[in-house]
């Protein structure tokens, strides 16, 4: 074994070891090659699913489609309340910077790990976003975008949950989960029928709302790493230049979805 192989092998020991031991033994957590599996399984579903129902009849799924989105604006509302409480309850919480103290006894601290924890774990619920896309042979939607976003966010998430479950990761946690609230909303009034087409006038600003978040938790990011108040410089870099690559993404695809369908039907 070279010395730079045994390096990154010792680095990744090291890294593995030292997680955060309010989550250390939590499901999924330890290490970082359930995740990696269960995001390759989703990978490997989007690159066979649609051969497989090429010659099959699409399925409605209204039913399903309309629990399913519903649910999910129901746990993205308690995400939501979950965090900002949270992050009230513990003493002194700077909201702009705060560090993640690696302690297993405080019950504020736990309460915030907790539902960054189930946060992540929703990201693997949101899976089904993709295979409902296939299974109704709506495939024009699932994107370079849509598969990014989705299969990163679960990678990226467990970092969070193995390091710093608290701390600065409240504010993306929370900007995403009322974006979601409102999104998958309006997923679930769409599913319902035609009969709902002309109340769901507000489908682009879904995508403007998307935007804004990002540059909220850019600029975020930004304050934290001006403070330096102990967390994690590198996983802040991380999510900046994360979120800057997800601003050019739906900046593209706002401009080909809406501006340019504007401009040839002048």
């Amino acid at each position: 074994m070279t010395t730079t192989t045994q390096r990154l092998v010792d680095y990744y020991h090291w890294a593995i070891g030292n997680g955060d031991p309010k989550t250390e033994e939590w499901p999924l957590v330890a290490t970082p090659w359930p995740t990696i599996s269960l995001v390759a399984m989703y990978l490997f579903i989007v690159k066979v699913g649609p051969k497989v129902m090429e010659n099959r009849k699409a399925y409605e799924l209204r039913e399903i489609l309309v629990v399913y989105n519903f649910a999910l604006v129901l746990l993205s509302g308690w995400m939501m309340y979950e965090f900002i409480a949270s992050v009230m309850d513990i003493p002194n919480f700077n909201l702009l910077c705060d560090a993640v103290p690696y302690v297993r006894d405080d019950a504020r601290q736990n309460r915030l790990a907790r539902v960054c924890y189930v946060y992540w774990m929703s990201k693997f619920v949101e899976y089904f976003d993709t295979f409902f896309f296939i299974l109704r042979k709506k495939n024009n939607q699932v994107s370079f975008l849509h598969v990014y976003h989705h299969a990163s966010m679960c990678v990226l998430w467990w970092m969070v949950c193995k390091w710093v479950p608290g701390g600065v990761s409240y504010f993306g946690a929370t900007c995403n989960s009322f974006v979601h609230v409102i999104m998958y909303a309006y997923y679930g009034l769409s599913a319902i029928g035609p009969q709902m087409r002309p109340y769901l006038w507000w489908k682009r600003y879904i995508t403007k709302l998307q935007l804004l978040q990002f540059v909220f938790i850019v600029i975020h990011a930004t304050s934290a790493l001006c403070i330096d108040c102990g967390f994690s410089a590198k996983l802040l870099w991380t999510q900046w230049l994360y979120c800057i690559s997800l601003i050019l993404l739906f900046s593209n695809f706002y401009l080909h979805a809406y501006l340019s369908k504007k401009k040839k039907s002048e």
